[in-house]
């Protein structure tokens, strides 16, 4: 029986599949391998089969010829990698996907060679006897296989920064005080928490906060501002406001203003208020105009 499985994201949960002594599984892989170095296949035997050592072999296959399918039994395969089960509960075989590889083996796995066509096409475990007349109690053994993926130490950042205009002025880009000379490469860093800061003589300066996971690509989306200072409003609509001299007509659209000394003047009817702002780049500034009414108790 040939059991099948897509992977569609290098990130992928565990696997979980029962086989008979001989099954077969394909895996084929519809996603890049930025972050998977590799795939682990564990298998463990049940009671059954721990009875007989050295009747079970598997093998690993790739360039898989026709497609691997439920009900498809003639395959042409590429063979990899061929050993006997060993007599133990669990064994696990390392894939690797790309050269060079950081996982190692361990007492219960061993490493098979790296191909280029494992990433390509999909590859196969088969399970098979190396012996005939296996005892009857052998025949119903099943055989648990786990896939898991082997996943560089690192994570992804990814930096967009949208800019206000057409124009891109230069920025530098500070990753926990350390100059990014690519930043608009994806950068891959350990896991943890990481503080980004971006400097401009055009832009005001921006500061975020973020975590790296491992596997994982964390995105961060800057809105870049003008340093142009600007005058936002807010007063009641029957206010006058004159700047240096101009009617306000759209108090409702924050103003740019050049930087250094400005006149604001509010009116109101026959009353009127007059203040001096001094202005400057990279600043916001927010008018309001109230009237307010105070009583209190009096002694006569």
């Amino acid at each position: 029986m040939m059991h099948t499985h897509i992977l569609n994201s290098e990130v992928f949960e565990p696997i979980t599949l029962q086989m008979g002594y001989n099954d077969a599984v394909s895996f084929t892989l519809k996603s890049d391998t930025l972050f998977l170095e590799g795939i682990e296949l564990e298998i463990k035997q049940s009671a059954a089969s721990l009875k007989y050592p050295n009747t079970i072999a598997y093998t690993i296959y790739t360039e898989i010829s026709p497609e691997p399918a439920k009900n498809e039994i003639d395959y042409t395969a590429q063979k990899i990698s061929t050993a006997l089960l060993p007599n133990r509960f669990s064994h696990s075989i390392r894939i690797p996907l790309k050269e060079p590889y950081n996982f190692t083996r361990n007492g219960n796995s061993e490493i098979i060679p790296y191909s280029s066509s494992l990433c390509l096409s999909p590859f196969m475990l088969r399970l098979n006897p190396v012996m005939k007349g296996l005892p009857d109690d052998i025949e119903g053994a099943r055989f648990t296989v786990i896939a898991r993926p082997l996943l560089i130490a690192e994570g992804g950042l990814k930096i967009n920064l949208q800019y206000p205009d057409k124009e891109q002025k230069p920025v530098s880009v500070q990753l926990n005080g350390d100059y990014l000379a690519k930043y608009t490469e994806l950068q891959l860093r350990q896991p943890g928490q990481y503080s980004l800061q971006i400097n401009s003589d055009a832009y005001r300066t921006e500061t975020r906060t973020c975590v790296v996971e491992r596997g994982k690509t964390t995105q961060l989306d800057i809105q870049l501002k003008s340093i142009t200072p600007l005058l936002r409003i807010q007063a009641p609509e029957n206010v006058i406001v004159i700047l240096d001299g101009e009617e306000i007509t759209s108090a409702n659209t924050p103003i740019p203003l050049e930087s250094g000394s400005h006149i604001i003047m509010c009116k109101i009817g026959t009353y009127q208020l007059t203040r001096q702002i001094i202005v400057e780049e990279g600043k916001s500034y927010l008018l309001t105009f109230t009237m307010d009414m105070l009583i209190q108790e009096i002694t006569e």
